[in-house]
């Protein structure tokens, strides 16, 4: 007879035993997750009524281990008694309890029997933290997961130890003891004869708290009236338990009684080989029930944004593969981008709100074409049932709603996602395929900008692999100093002045050859170790501008861009402030470039850090400036110095009017604020000329010079 208790099955064949000797008291499975939701569960065993609960905690002392004989829960009384913390002991081997009185082939044999899936028991002597000795009479019960095998293990224990070296008889006589004290603590205790004739039923006693609560139901009718009952209510259910009982067997099971849920266990007692009476205990597990169905919410949906979670996802795809050939579909991976900066930096509650805030935005896309998940972490799932052109219009829809500002307790900011879709019948025809290819695209999205959507292609399989190696090429190329920095003037618009340069990373690979920024940058900030990188630009920068001066040149300012996770590091302006004192630069010639985007991630601490900057003498300047989504009030609000143009708009100024009045607008913009503008990416005369009627201030690009190392450089700046 088998019982379902959350997602999984209990064999009670195999543990029919213990529970007759723990009076019957209904077990309950664990999930596989022990470590973290075991006290609930034991919460929900020892909450069914304080009667129940005293009589578990006052007679057993209780722990529970995994597999590999690991405690994962473990009482206070246990702990207690031992001189131990409960902290001491979970997560510890079950060695450290051990007293060394028992040979190795004594744990092997009990080993082997629970690992059978059968109950062991015995008598243990045990060491407290101070050394001193207990026996304890033992029970080991093995608990199956969901796959049949038995991977955690439940240990009651009774303290025998004032009695262990007395005779046998007295053991029994104790073990006794604690069943009467069990039969006078349960809800309702019964005896029950057979009419040796007709074969009716009778009570011979009918006792406990729930035989009042049972009288009760009938409007306080009496013993007589609750029989009836209980032996014609649904006859052909219970009566077949009872006969069983008679014929030798225990017997469990659960039968509902007038809007309760009861779990009801009977033991033969016999007299000269033949059964003359059946002795039985009833629970009332309608707390129970309840529990139980709060355990499937609680395994089938998140508890913070109460969507389905990530099991659900898993069951609901297979079912949508079934169904394919019907009903076409896609999975869509949704990655919140960096939201790990924003639980460091403003903490994990917040980033809760951020994920909740995200979820209900979601939401609205997916009713009725499909569900929306909660992953885990920063992610999102999704089934959507729809064509491939709406699934893409669907995901555009979804990043421009993600990157809404978001505001709270004080603090506006914004975040962007990465979105992988996988399409069932042209992109994968299984559930691991379309989760897989979903996962792919995704990174494939993270490393090429974020913010974007992208359905998988064959080609990404190969590029993900090459980028995997590249991560730890990217860790090689710092340790063997393979990076070097290059440097881009930047001049006075009207006098063609050179006031400036931007350093520039480039990465030579000795058997790659030359690799792009744009593609390694976004793979050391998933990496992490963009930081290290970061600091190395800083540093060079500084240690070659020290080195110009040194060599009698004029000193110049020297512009480095900053990743967005260097600038949400709580430490990185004390970063800037040890590698100036290193590097002896005089920090008015060194300028930080920030991002648009970067700077609104988090905004009112990343205005606090570029504050710290400003006062150590740094300039401050904002790069790809339109290209972002910060507000005027937040620019305003900035402590900078320059702003940078995004060069795709001076580009292509000469040809779409639209981006000339934008940059028009935007050099004005930046005057009203007082800043300085600098124009990226001028490569003809005409745009030079353009800019200079727009009163804008400096410029770099190729019509001047590209990006060149410092010795090339050299030869134009410093030229006789």
């Amino acid at each position: 007879m088998t019982i379902n208790i959350t997602n999984h099955v209990l064999d009670y064949q195999k543990t029919e035993k213990i529970l007759d000797q723990i009076y019957h008291t209904p077990a309950i499975e664990l999930k596989d997750k022990f470590n973290t939701e075991v006290y609930p569960y034991l919460k929900y065993y020892l909450g069914l009524n304080e009667t129940l609960k005293t009589m578990i905690s006052k007679t057993f002392q209780m722990l529970v281990m995994d597999v590999d004989g690991y405690i994962i829960f473990i009482n206070d009384d246990f702990c207690q008694q031992l001189g131990y913390q409960q902290e001491e002991l979970l997560h510890h081997h079950y060695r450290i309890l051990h007293a060394g009185v028992h040979y190795n082939d004594f744990y092997e044999e009990m080993w082997h029997t629970i690992r059978s899936g059968e109950v062991w028991q015995g008598d243990i002597c045990t060491a407290t933290k101070q050394g001193e000795m207990f026996w304890f009479r033992t029970r080991v019960i093995p608990i199956a997961d969901q796959n049949g095998r038995y991977t955690t293990f439940i240990v009651l224990r009774t303290d025998i130890s004032d009695v262990k070296h007395e005779d046998k008889r007295l053991i029994e006589a104790l073990d006794d003891d604690y069943r009467k004290v069990f039969s006078q603590l349960m809800n309702l205790t019964f005896r029950v004869h057979r009419h040796k004739a007709n074969g009716s039923y009778r009570f011979r006693m009918f006792e406990g708290k729930l035989a009042d609560k049972l009288m009760d139901k009938l409007n306080g009718q009496g013993r007589e009236a609750v029989e009836n009952i209980f032996f014609t209510d649904k006859v052909a259910e219970v009566s077949r338990y009872f006969d069983q009982a008679f014929e030798g067997e225990e017997m469990h099971f659960k039968h509902h009684f007038h809007g309760l849920s009861l779990y009801t266990m009977l033991s033969p007692i016999y007299e000269d080989n033949d059964v003359i009476e059946v002795v039985g205990s009833s629970i009332n597990i309608t707390s129970l029930e309840k529990a139980e169905a709060r355990v499937r919410q609680l395994a089938y949906f998140d508890t913070l944004t109460q969507l389905p979670n990530r099991t659900k996802f898993r069951e609901d795809l297979k079912e949508a593969v079934i169904n394919g050939e019907q009903e076409p579909f896609a999975v869509l991976y949704c990655d919140i981008d960096r939201l790990k900066y924003i639980n460091d930096t403003l903490g994990e509650p917040i980033g809760d709100q951020v994920i909740d805030i995200i979820a209900n935005r979601l939401i609205q896309f997916v009713e009725q074409r499909g569900v929306l998940y909660r992953y885990g972490g920063d992610e999102f799932s999704l089934i959507i049932h729809d064509s491939h052109p709406l699934v893409r219009e669907l995901s555009e829809q979804m990043l421009l709603a993600i990157k809404q500002p978001i505001a709270i307790q004080g603090n506006e900011f914004f975040v962007t996602s990465s979105i992988g879709i996988s399409y069932y019948g042209k992109d994968a025809f299984s559930d691991d395929e379309l989760i897989n290819h979903a996962s792919i695209a995704v990174h494939y999205c993270k490393v090429n900008g974020r913010n974007s959507s992208l359905f998988y292609t064959p080609k990404m399989n190969k590029m993900y692999n090459d980028i995997l190696l590249l991560e730890a090429d990217i860790r090689k190329a710092l340790q063997r100093n393979e990076f070097e920095l290059y440097y881009q003037p930047q001049l006075n618009v009207l006098t063609g002045e050179v006031t400036g340069l931007e350093a520039l990373i480039r990465w030579e690979h000795p058997l790659k050859g030359a690799i792009s920024p744009a593609t390694f940058i976004p793979l050391a900030e998933e990496s992490g170790i963009i930081t290290q990188i970061g600091a190395w630009v800083i540093r060079e920068a500084c240690h070659q501008h020290v080195r110009w001066v040194e060599a009698g040149h004029d000193p110049i300012r020297i512009a480095v861009n900053v990743s967005a996770i260097e600038l949400q590091r709580f430490d990185f302006a004390e970063q800037i402030k040890q590698i100036i004192v290193e590097t002896r630069m005089d920090p008015t010639y060194l300028e930080i470039e920030i991002t648009e985007n970067s700077v609104m991630q988090n905004t009112e601490d990343c205005i606090k850090t570029m504050h710290t900057l400003k006062e150590m003498g740094i300039s401050l300047s904002i790069d790809d400036f339109g290209t972002g989504y910060s507000s005027f009030s937040y620019l305003k609000k900035f402590p900078i110095h320059f702003l940078k143009i995004d060069q795709s708009f001076i580009r292509s100024a000469l040809v779409e009017p639209s981006s000339l009045e934008i940059v028009k607008a935007m050099i004005q913009l930046a005057h009203t604020f007082g800043l300085k503008v600098v124009a990226e990416g001028v490569e003809e005369e005409q745009v030079l000329k353009l800019l200079q009627d727009y009163d804008c201030d400096y410029y770099q690009g190729y019509y001047y010079s590209r990006p060149l190392p410092a010795t090339d450089l050299e030869a134009i700046l410093y030229r006789a």
